[in-house]
């Protein structure tokens, strides 16, 4: 269940991100540094190459948790920079490539039950009645 509602968290997150790059560059390049963007497009990556690794085998927990310890350190540079270097307001367009404290906290708890989840044993037992 929890691989699941990550998998699917991380292509609509994906998505998104790619499709608010994707504007952006095409309007207004300017609007936002180009660490941002960098980083930004960094996690667009390695989103489609899980997206697309899943398309021929499974992805593993593992690979979505590194994928969500992208998304946090990308985030929490994003924020930073933009919060040090950068006094510009930002749009919802913007908030979508840049990240918000929201996604922090939801990219963290899907980390820490991976970590917490695959420290348990599951054993499945089969009982027959006869």
């Amino acid at each position: 269940m929890l691989k699941k509602v990550m998998l699917y968290l991380m292509m609509l997150e994906t998505a998104v991100k790619f499709l608010a790059l994707t504007f952006l560059f095409s309007t207004d390049f300017e609007r936002l540094p180009v660490a941002v963007y960098v980083s930004a497009g960094v996690t667009v990556a390695v989103g489609i190459i899980l997206i697309c690794k899943n398309i021929i085998k499974s992805v593993t927990k593992k690979e979505l948790a590194v994928y969500y310890g992208t998304i946090l350190c990308s985030i929490i540079f994003n924020l930073i920079y933009m919060k040090v270097f950068s006094r510009a307001e930002v749009s919802m367009l913007e908030l979508a490539v840049i990240g918000t404290v929201m996604d922090i906290l939801v990219a963290a708890v899907l980390v820490i039950l991976t970590i917490r989840e695959s420290k348990y044993v599951r054993v499945h037992v089969n009982s027959e009645h006869s």
